[in-house]
């Protein structure tokens, strides 16, 4: 009798504490699910919206920690901001890449920091575009001058998407920094949704959480915080322009992305010829033609000459394998002009660029139909 007591008894306490459980859960679903339903932002999603949700921590005055709402911005928000608007008319965007991507492309903020709103920042935007740039100008440089040393093609490549290269096309796209303060955004009433056309990012101070104080200035190992922000302002700006190159890949293809970096990267003047310093010159070059198995000697002869005894001579030297004249330069002495034929003949060396048999450039691996119609170079010349 006192065992069958205790079975019920048990049994019902079983029961009473499972629906206590249950109840408990039901609550906080629907907990969870109102704090999601507050943090959404008004309005249908599209297609390329992502949603990702935090697990909530213990400690919810925490930003980081807490469950926020990773999203996109509403198209609907970014068509409202006018300087989205005339940045993607500026740089003759297809109407498939939404300003909401666009405004992703400007925002360098973390998604857990309290200046992120939850909102996703230019990270794979930037790495997509990052890797983009980088197979399109090492292609271009390596199959237009592939004789040019391995110092010089990194120089080239730095020069072409570079983080000085890249923020100075960023500047020329006309992308403003979103450096007013909430203070002066309240006091001269502009809107909210203007800031989310505008390039968003930390400075160091923020990042190590420092707080200026006018008049006084850090000087400790040389620079200045000046110094620094103009610096985090370079790679903002260079990364909202790889930013955009990614975002032209994830909407249009990458026809139109390799079109814009044929455009607005590949299309600039290289001053290949100023990246060059050769220590020695002339031994460099009877190295070089020793390289490529000439069977005459190197020889430098004077073309020509004016005024010998006079204040301003001027004497034109030649370079000469045989009868082929290599190149030639021209000196207020006769050593001048002996070295600056040799650097011209070296750079003729250096820069040459082949061409097919229709003569137009050669055709990149990208290309469609691409035959290779270029060279491969026996390396750098060794002194």
């Amino acid at each position: 009798m006192l065992r069958a007591v205790s079975r019920s008894a048990t049994r019902a306490r079983s029961l009473q504490l499972l629906n206590q459980s249950n109840s408990i859960i039901i609550r906080q679903g629907l907990h969870h699910t109102a704090s999601i339903r507050h943090a959404a932002p008004a309005g249908p999603f599209d297609s390329a919206t992502e949603l990702q949700t935090v697990p909530q921590e213990s400690n919810v005055n925490d930003f980081s920690k807490s469950n926020i709402f990773v999203h996109r911005l509403p198209e609907s928000t970014a068509e409202q901001s006018p300087l989205l608007v005339s940045l993607h008319s500026r740089l003759n965007l297809s109407p498939r890449f939404k300003l909401s991507t666009l405004s992703q492309c400007l925002n360098m903020v973390k998604t857990s920091s309290p200046e992120g709103e939850g909102l996703a920042n230019n990270f794979g935007l930037n790495t997509m575009g990052k890797t983009l740039l980088s197979y399109y100008v090492t292609e271009h440089l390596l199959l237009h001058y592939p004789r040019l040393p391995m110092s010089i093609h990194n120089a080239a490549v730095d020069s072409l998407m570079g983080v000085e290269a890249l923020s100075q096309i960023g500047k020329s796209f006309g992308i403003e920094v979103d450096s007013v303060s909430k203070l002066d955004r309240f006091l001269g009433q502009e809107s909210e949704f203007i800031k989310y056309g505008r390039l968003r990012f930390m400075t160091n101070d923020e990042i190590e959480n420092k707080v200026n104080v006018h008049g006084i200035e850090e000087v400790i190992g040389g620079t200045s915080s000046k110094h620094r922000l103009l610096k985090q302002e370079d790679l903002a700006h260079a990364s909202a322009v790889r930013s955009i190159v990614g975002g032209i890949y994830t909407h249009c293809g990458e026809d139109a992305a390799r079109q814009f970096i044929s455009d607005h990267i590949l299309s600039r003047k290289l001053p290949l010829e100023q990246m060059f310093e050769f220590d020695k010159p002339i031994a460099e070059l009877i190295r070089l033609c020793d390289k490529l198995e000439f069977k005459e000697p190197v020889k430098i002869r004077l073309i020509a000459e004016t005024g010998r005894k006079s204040a301003h001579p001027q004497f034109l030297a030649g370079v000469f394998v045989g009868t082929e004249k290599l190149g030639e330069g021209i000196g207020s002495s006769l050593k001048e002009a002996q070295i600056r034929a040799s650097v011209n003949s070296l750079l003729g060396y250096y820069l040459y660029s082949p061409i097919s048999t229709d003569g137009s450039q050669v055709k990149v691996p990208s290309d469609t139909e691409y035959k290779f119609e270029g060279i491969v170079d026996g390396g750098e010349v060794a002194i």
